[in-house]
C-alpha cells in the first residue's frame, strides 16, 4: 500500500502546530517465522558499517538538522522521564533520545565509546578508579553549562534514591565520587567490575543539571527514611539532541532538534511519537499514512500481514531480548526443585515461536541472549525429559502474566499456549492470573511467600554484557531478589573481576553459572524475540538503529 504523503503531512502539521501554539520548547506537560517471501525484509549487522558520526559527537558537525518532521507511532508508552526512576524500555527510549550518558554505544557498536567523556577513562592498575575528562561544550537544555558536579550529582543521586523502579542498583558499586576540577571526574568502586562503563551507558547515568532542577535525598533513602518519590522530577532537562517539546503521558510526546546540542545535529527537525491502545489501531495508522514508522509493538499476525504490504518497508534487527518464566522457590508447589524441572521438561520452545510469535524469535536454552560468546544452551537437557521425569502426581499452580500493555499483544495469548504445554504433560493443573503492570510487579517481585508462584516477564538490553543477563536474575541483590546461595554470588562476583571481558577464564566461569542455573530451574528461558519495525517506504535510516543494543534513535531516521 502506497502512503498519501500529502495527507500525512496536512495532520502532522495541524497537530504540531496546536502543539507549538500550547507550550514553548522544553516544557514538559505530564498527568502522571512468517511467510514473507513477497516482502523484502532487511536483516542488519552488528558488525556492519554505520554511521557513527551520526551517533557520536563530532565537533565540528553545526550545519543543522536535514529538516522534516517524523512521526513514530507505538504501544510503548513512557512510564516517565526521570532517570533514576524508570527502568522499562519504553520510557529508556525517551531518555536516550533527550538525554546523554558519559560514554554509550554507538550505532552498530557493541563497545563504547565516549559521549559526554572528551574520552574513554583512564583506569587505575587496580581496576577501581575511573577518571573521566569532559568535554567542554556541552549546555543543559536550559543554559547551563556541564561540569563534573552535575556528573557527581547525578550518579549518587540515582543511587541514593534506591528507586524500587529504577535502575539505581547498577551503579551500587560505586564507593566515591570525586571532582578534583571543572572538567575532571573520579569514579572508585568499591571492587573491580569489568561491565561497570557499560552500565554506565544505561540511561540511569544520564547527567542531570546540579542547580536544582532536581531534588535529590542528601544519603540513601533506605538509610533517611525519605520516600524517594519525593524526589521525582517529570520536567527533563539534559544535554541531548532534543528538547521535550511536550509530553502528554499515555497520549504523545513531541520532541524537537536541540539547536545547541554539542554534536551531529539530528537529521529531522522534529519528532511526534504518538501512543497507541492497542496494536490494530497502530496498524491502521501506517496503512492509513497517519504515522511514519511503527515500532513496538505490533501483534505477530499484524506484522505478518504488513510484511506483505506493498508500500511498506520491513527492518528486522538483532534478538537481544529475551522472554522467560521465574518459578518462586517460597511457594508451594515451586520450593520443590523436581516441580521446577519438571516445568522445564514441558516446555516447547519451537511450538511456542511458532503458535505465538508467528516464526519471529528464536529458542533460548539459557538467561544469557544467543549473540553472546559466553551463552551455552543448557536447558537443551530438558528437550528429551517429561515432567513425569521428575514428579509423581500433578501439581496444580497459577501462572501470573501482565495484561499485554507492557510486553505487547503476544503476552496472553503467550501465557495460554505455555498452559496448555504444562496440562497436556498431564503433570500441571494450570490457572492463569493477569492484572495491568503496575499491579503485576508490585504481586511478583521481590519474590517471597506473598508474590506470585509463576510468572512471564521480558527482558530488554541495557548494557551490552552477558552479566546482563546474570547478576540481576540470579544475585540476591538483583531486582528479582531470588536467594543466592554463596557459590553463586562468589561466580557472579569473579566474573566481574577479570581482567578481560572475553577471557576463557570468564567463559568457565559462566559455564559454572548457567549449569547452577539449569540445575535449580528458578528461571525458565523461553525464547529471544526477534525485533522488526515497519515504515512507510520512505523513510531512511532504519536500517542503522535496528541494532542488538535496540535503541531506537531517532535522529538517524529520515523521511526525506
Amino acid at each position: 500500500m502506497l502512503v498519501t504523503r500529502n495527507l500525512k503531512y496536512g495532520v502532522i502539521a495541524i497537530v504540531l502546530g496546536m502543539i507549538a501554539v500550547a507550550c514553548g520548547a522544553d516544557e514538559t506537560a505530564t498527568d502522571d517465522d512468517p511467510d514473507t517471501d513477497d516482502a523484502e525484509v532487511e536483516d542488519t549487522d552488528a558488525d556492519a558499517d554505520a554511521d557513527d558520526d551520526a551517533d557520536e559527537p563530532d565537533d565540528d558537525a553545526d550545519e543543522g538538522a536535514a529538516g522534516g518532521d517524523l512521526i513514530v507511532g507505538t504501544t510503548d508508552a513512557p512510564t516517565g522521564l526521570d532517570p533514576a526512576t524508570v527502568y522499562d524500555t519504553n520510557s529508556s527510549q525517551a531518555l536516550f533520545n533527550i538525554g546523554e550518558t558519559l560514554v554509550g554505544f554507538p550505532a552498530g557498536e557493541t563497545e563504547v565509546a565516549p559521549f559526554l567523556a572528551a574520552d574513554l577513562p583512564e583506569i587505575s592498575d587496580d581496576g577501581l578508579t575511573y577518571t573521566f575528562e569532559l568535554r567542554d561544550d556541552v549546555v543543559f537544555s536550559n543554559g547551563k553549562e556541564m561540569t563534573s558536579e552535575d556528573v557527581k550529582f547525578s550518579l549518587e543521586r540515582a543511587t541514593n534514591m534506591e528507586h524500587p523502579q529504577g535502575a539505581g542498583f547498577l551503579l551500587a558499586g560505586i564507593e566515591e565520587i570525586e571532582t578534583p576540577d571543572d572538567h575532571t571526574v573520579e569514579i572508585t568502586l568499591n571492587e573491580p567490575n569489568i561491565t561497570f562503563l557499560s552500565r554506565l551507558a544505561y540511561t540511569v547515568g544520564t547527567v542531570l543539571p546540579a542547580d536544582g532542577h532536581y531534588p535529590a535525598p542528601d544519603g540513601p533513602v533506605s538509610e533517611t527514611g525519605e520516600d524517594p518519590d519525593d524526589f521525582r522530577q517529570e520536567e527533563f532537562v539534559g544535554t541531548g539532541r532534543y528538547l521535550v517539546e511536550d509530553f502528554r503521558e499515555g497520549e504523545s510526546m513531541t520532541l524537537v532538534a536541540n539547536p545547541d546540542y554539542h554534536g551531529d545535529a539530528p537529521v529531522n527537525d522534529r519528532v511526534l511519537v504518538q501512543f497507541f491502545d492497542s496494536s490494530s489501531q497502530l496498524r491502521l495508522a501506517l496503512e492509513g499514512g497517519e504515522i511514519d514508522v511503527a515500532f513496538r509493538d505490533l501483534a505477530p499476525d499484524e506484522q505478518a500481514d504488513l510484511a506483505a504490504t506493498d508500500g511498506i518497508q520491513v527492518v528486522e534487527g538483532e534478538g537481544a531480548s529475551i522472554r522467560y518464566v521465574v518459578l518462586n522457590p517460597n511457594v508451594e508447589p515451586f520450593d520443590d526443585p523436581d516441580v521446577r524441572r519438571a516445568f522445564a521438561a514441558a516446555m516447547d520452545r519451537e511450538r511456542l515461536i511458532e503458535n505465538v510469535f508467528q516464526g519471529f524469535g528464536e529458542p533460548l536454552y539459557s538467561m544469557i541472549a544467543t549473540g553472546f560468546s559466553q551463552y551455552e544452551p543448557m536447558f537443551e537437557q530438558y528437550e528429551d525429559a517429561e515432567p513425569s521425569d521428575f514428579i509423581d502426581e500433578p501439581v496444580s499452580i497459577t501462572l501470573a502474566h501482565e495484561t499485554g500493555d507492557h510486553y505487547g499483544p503476544t503476552e496472553p495469548s503467550m501465557a495460554e499456549e505455555i498452559s496448555r504445554m504444562l496440562e497436556e504433560s498431564g503433570m500441571f493443573e494450570v490457572q492463569t492470573d493477569t492484572s495491568e503492570w503496575a499491579q503485576f510487579t508490585e504481586e511478583s517481585f521481590p519474590v517471597s511467600e506473598d508474590t506470585h508462584g509463576a510468572f512471564l516477564l521480558g527482558w530488554y538490553p541495557s548494557y551490552f554484557d552477558a552479566d546482563y543477563y546474570i547478576e540481576p536474575f540470579f544475585s540476591g541483590g538483583g531486582f528479582l531478589g531470588m536467594p543466592a546461595t554463596d557459590e553463586m554470588e562468589d561466580l557472579i562476583a569473579a566474573q566481574q573481576q577479570v581482567d578481560d571481558p572475553d577471557s576463557e577464564e570468564r567463559h568457565e566461569i559462566f559455564a559454572d553459572i548457567q549449569e547452577i542455573a539449569v540445575d535449580e530451574a528458578l528461571i525458565v528461558p523461553m525464547l529471544e524475540e526477534t525485533p522488526v519495525v515497519f515504515a512507510d517506504e520512505g523513510v531512511s535510516g532504519l536500517e542503522e538503529t535496528m541494532d542488538v543494543m535496540q535503541i531506537f534513535r531517532y535522529w538517524l531516521i529520515s523521511t526525506e
